[in-house]
């Protein structure tokens, strides 16, 4: 069983520049936490992050809720320029029993005017029916919120000039 949440918005930058963003940009500085959600400090394992097949591993901060360290597997399973990412997350920590994997989606549209349309979509799958009830609500407690909040982060990265983390 699959929960999914979508947001979307209108970056004033280039499509290179929305496209590479949230997969290359520096996630330490998008995924700042919400909730019960710690912010992101760091990656290990990332020599082959961006690239289809390429993988990391998510370090957390911590907080009142979840205990500092690795959180998951990050994959990135396509990778069409200028277009579209698809990303996996799997091998949760204890403290998200309640999902075995979730997957990530960023669509980009140049408006031919300066500016480009993204949206981005995270699906997790329920371990089964029983925590699916579970899945929905922190997908629409906190999952909805972080995700708010990392894509004005994005938006302000993908308009200014900061540099890419990767390649």
């Amino acid at each position: 069983m699959i929960v999914q949440n979508t947001v979307q918005s209108v970056f004033r930058c280039s499509l290179e520049r929305a496209f590479k963003t949230p997969i290359l940009g520096d996630a330490t500085k998008m995924l700042t936490g919400y909730g019960v959600v710690p912010p992101c400090v760091g990656f290990s394992e990332d020599e082959t992050w961006g690239v289809e097949g390429g993988h990391r591993i998510p370090q957390m901060a911590g907080n009142l809720f979840a205990q500092k360290g690795s959180y998951g597997f990050d994959q990135v399973l396509v990778r069409q320029e200028n277009n579209y990412w698809k990303w996996q997350v799997d091998n949760f920590p204890p403290l998200l029993f309640f999902a075995t994997k979730a997957q990530g989606e960023w669509f980009c549209k140049d408006n031919h005017d300066g500016s480009v349309s993204v949206k981005w979509t995270y699906s997790f799958f329920a371990t089964n029916m029983l925590t699916y009830p579970i899945t929905w609500l922190f997908i629409r407690i906190f999952w909805r919120g972080l995700q708010k909040k990392a894509i004005s982060n994005m938006k302000v990265i993908a308009e200014s000039d900061a540099p890419f983390i990767y390649k």
